[in-house]
């Protein structure tokens, strides 16, 4: 018997855990999922996180039908079944196309806002109270010049072609008036479908998510701390509350069937861009019939989007809202061939609306100079080209142009750097130590983000890629991550030029020269918004001069105006040896790269087409196999130059004229930078201060730096090419 005893003592313990397991379920069985105490958080939209293309979205199933809906009280999901069987009592599904009377519409009750008090440089305009809650709790208390000037005439029904600089408020210029307009408006009933009233075209999938998040921002419920805490777990009966308006953005590079459900559901306001919003067009006649009816249409950065040979599809789509004939048979000079009045409103606003702007300044061509320019003409205009594409409703639109001479913000600062093209990498690696921010890098191709990408991760430095050829997701991602992360660097093209409205960005630096004098203008426009400070870099090689010369003069300005940087060229020197050693690295692995991706390329090729490679490719690839002493030593000298690298990166970068030993002596001593806090964390000997205020005044050719000490003074200065 003795042996056994272990075998029913372990039958005993079973026994007795799946007895406490039992009672533990029994505990747990009867909860339900509101009982869990779940906790509320945030996402961000820009993250790719909040859209229905999110990385935290409820997954569909089969059968199911995942529905979101932007209510007063925030997002809410529903779900809907799609196949399953209807039981008698419930009733049937009406009709999208059935008709419901004027009777179902409801007309929201709206608290009443004091404007006079709390906003009386709004009361003139006599918006709807929600929004003057809202521009109350964000701090807009007054209209910035193009809101002023704009709403006005928008509120009349009056067209508006409007032309500002960057970070003025456009948006708003033409997003309040609509939002008036469909607040205003009866609220349809639950039964029946959303007819588009306005719909926004915008150039880029960033700028039309944007503007979308600035609307419903508009359309959020404004509530205290208190009201927050006592509507907790109430969120059912808000969730069938349907929003009073409704705002989608339509962009590429996102679910397709997704964003046709939202229209199948129906909205109010539609943010798209032509590519995707006629991809879908072209399979619904229903939502081309709706953009016919349309209440009101804009066009945000008009100038990039009417631009030749660029947005073929907004064609198309402009097209469907052009005015038709009272009878097509009579002919067009007839009296009686007035088109039907059909109170389409229409909106353009732009930061640059000039010809000339948009000339390619890097073609081989005779531009005209800045000293042969006359500031008394007026410069060829888009106005023509939008009286041909669009049908303005109004016969003359209010024309509203409050662009600065130049295309400079007064609140900008500009600088250049003359440095050969080699040396940018280094240039650019001594601006981003020397003065930390939030720095914005536009370059003109995806291959030279390609290139700059390694290097800053060598570097140390925290960057982050935007271009088309990114996923949508991964675009947005990387926007997030930059407004964010306080010094960090965003390597963009083009696409990052227009409209985006990203927070403190400190530094906007050309580290490639723009094609075109509006690109310039609109690439400085991601600084100094809203009226704040803003510094931006023109980095010129000597074969970009021409260049430069050619995008000022279509700005009617000269190359001298311009300051110069100014640079610790000591520091500089031992920056392009980390820069060299991180480039040297680079090459060596994007060599073994693009080796091993060309080998494993032709053995799946030869494998998939059933051939014997040749003797010869195999003889290579047997020797540049990982065991091969060759290959061996490759990696024996890229081991050791991360390690120099990294000696390099450890080591302080000291200023001229700084004691290594005692921070109290020195031709340059330090101590009272150390106790005011006023040093560069990464530079030891250089204080701390903003680039705006290290520009070198004259019209010298070389930039001279100063380096104070008391026995001598040095001279260094750049050569221009």
């Amino acid at each position: 018997m003795a042996p056994q005893e272990p075998a029913v003592l372990a039958g005993s313990k079973r026994r007795l855990k799946d007895d406490s397991l039992a009672r533990k379920r029994s505990k747990t069985r009867h909860k339900t999922a509101d009982a869990l105490p779940w906790k509320v958080v945030s996402r961000p939209v820009e993250a790719g996180m909040g859209g229905d293309d999110g990385i935290l979205e409820l997954e569909e199933v089969d059968d199911v039908e995942v529905v979101y809906e932007d209510t007063e009280g925030g997002r809410v999901v529903t779900f809907n079944v799609v196949n399953s069987e209807r039981t008698p009592e419930d009733p049937a599904p009406e009709s999208a196309d059935e008709e419901v009377s004027d009777s179902d519409d409801v007309v929201p009750e709206v608290e009443p806002f004091d404007s006079i008090k709390l906003l009386p440089n709004w009361h003139s305009y006599s918006l709807h109270p929600q929004l003057l809650r809202i521009l109350h709790a964000k701090g807009f208390l007054s209209p910035t010049p193009i809101q002023s000037a704009a709403l006005p005439f928008a509120m009349s029904g009056r067209d508006v072609v409007g032309v500002a600089q960057t970070g003025s408020g456009k948006t708003l210029a033409y997003g309040l008036p609509i939002l008036h307009r469909l607040l205003s408006c009866a609220r349809p009933s639950s039964k029946s479908k959303r007819q588009l009233g306005a719909l926004i075209l915008a150039p880029t999938r960033e700028l039309a998510l944007q503007v979308s998040s600035h609307l419903n921002a508009c359309l959020n419920a404004v509530e205290d701390a208190d009201e927050v805490k006592s509507k907790k777990g109430k969120l059912a009966e808000v969730a069938r509350a349907p929003p009073l308006v409704s705002v989608a953005a339509i962009v590429g590079g996102m679910s397709a069937q997704k964003q046709r459900r939202i229209l199948d559901r129906g909205v109010d306001v539609l943010v798209a861009t032509p590519g995707r919003l006629w991809d879908i067009m072209e399979d619904d006649d229903t939502l081309a019939k709706q953009v016919k009816n349309l209440q009101f249409l804009v066009l945000d950065e008009a100038d990039r989007m009417i631009e030749a040979g660029h947005f073929a599809e907004l064609e198309n789509i402009l097209r469907l809202t052009l005015r038709e004939s009272k009878d097509d048979q009579i002919e067009p000079d007839a009296e009686d061939s007035e088109p039907v009045k059909d109170g389409l409103q229409t909106f353009v606003f732009s930061a640059t609306l000039s010809k000339d702007l948009q000339r390619n300044v890097k073609r081989r061509s005779r531009p005209k100079t800045a000293g042969k320019y006359n500031k008394r003409e007026k410069p060829a205009s888009t106005l023509d080209d939008l009286l041909l594409r669009l049908d303005f409703r109004d016969p003359e639109p209010e024309i509203i142009d409050l662009s600065p001479q130049g295309g400079v913000v007064a609140t900008l600062k500009e600088s250049k750097i003359e440095c050969l093209s080699t040396d940018k990498d280094a240039y650019l690696y001594y601006f981003l130590l020397r003065y930390p921010g939030r720095s914005l890098v536009f370059l003109s191709s995806i291959d030279g983000i390609r290139r700059l990408m390694p290097l800053t991760e060598l570097l140390n430095i925290k960057a982050f890629p935007l271009h088309s050829q990114l996923e949508q997701r991964q675009r947005l991602k990387n926007l997030d991550r930059f407004k964010s992360t306080p010094n960090s660097v965003l390597l963009a093209t083009d696409i990052a030029a227009r409209g985006l409205d990203i927070p403190a960005v400190d530094h906007v630096i050309h580290y490639q020269i723009p094609r075109s004098a509006d690109a310039y203008v609109h690439r400085n426009g991601r600084t100094a918004r809203a009226m704040q400070k803003g510094f931006s870099m023109l980095m010129c090689s000597p074969d970009e001069r021409r260049v430069v010369r050619a995008l000022l003069g279509s700005l009617g300005r000269q190359e001298s105006e311009i300051a110069e940087m100014g640079i610790e060229l000591n520091l500089l020197d031992k920056l392009k040896e980390r820069v060299l050693l991180a480039r040297q690295i680079e090459t060596t692995h994007h060599k073994i790269k693009k080796a091993n991706h060309d080998r494993k390329w032709m053995q799946e090729t030869a494998e998939a087409l059933e051939v014997e490679l040749d003797s010869d490719f195999v003889s290579d690839s047997d020797e540049e196999k990982p065991s091969n002493q060759k290959r061996k030593a490759k990696d024996l000298k890229n081991a050791n130059l991360k390690a120099e690298l990294k000696r390099l990166l450890a080591q302080p970068l000291v200023a001229r004229g700084v004691s290594t030993r005692y921070i109290t002596s020195g031709s340059r001593p330090i101590v009272d930078d150390l106790i005011a806090g006023a040093f560069n964390e990464t530079m030891v000997g250089v204080k701390k201060t903003e680039a705006g205020n290290d520009l070198v005044v004259g019209k010298k050719k070389k930039a001279k730096v100063v380096v104070k000490t008391p026995e001598e003074e040095e001279w260094h200065g750049i050569e221009a090419a």
